[in-house]
């Protein structure tokens, strides 16, 4: 594999762990229960080169578009974060119509 196949396998790889980021996420969004990101991410399958830190842009392009508003905080259940405060999200059309779509 040349150089620029290998740079387009990482980032269809980065491209689709994106994708099942965001859609676990949304998937529990529609629960109407608080959700932090890390709880959706959880399950991810990365490869070993793939830095996780990547995905905190999703959150904040979700809060920009008006998808997603801050519920709170608490205390994150992963150890490696070593009990970091973590955002809650609850989805923006949960919160305005009190009901999921």
């Amino acid at each position: 594999m040349n150089c620029d196949e290998q740079q387009q396998t990482r980032q269809e790889e980065r491209d689709q762990a994106f994708r099942q980021a965001a859609a676990i996420f949304r998937r529990m969004l529609r629960t109407g229960k608080p959700i932090a990101f890390e709880d959706a991410v959880r399950g991810v399958k990365t490869p070993d080169w793939f830095d996780r830190r990547a995905f905190g842009h999703l959150t904040a392009a979700m809060h920009r578009d008006g998808e997603i508003v801050p519920a709170g905080f608490r205390i994150s259940e992963t150890a490696k974060h070593n009990h970091a405060i973590k955002r809650l999200w609850l989805s923006a059309s949960v919160t305005a119509t009190g009901a999921t779509e």
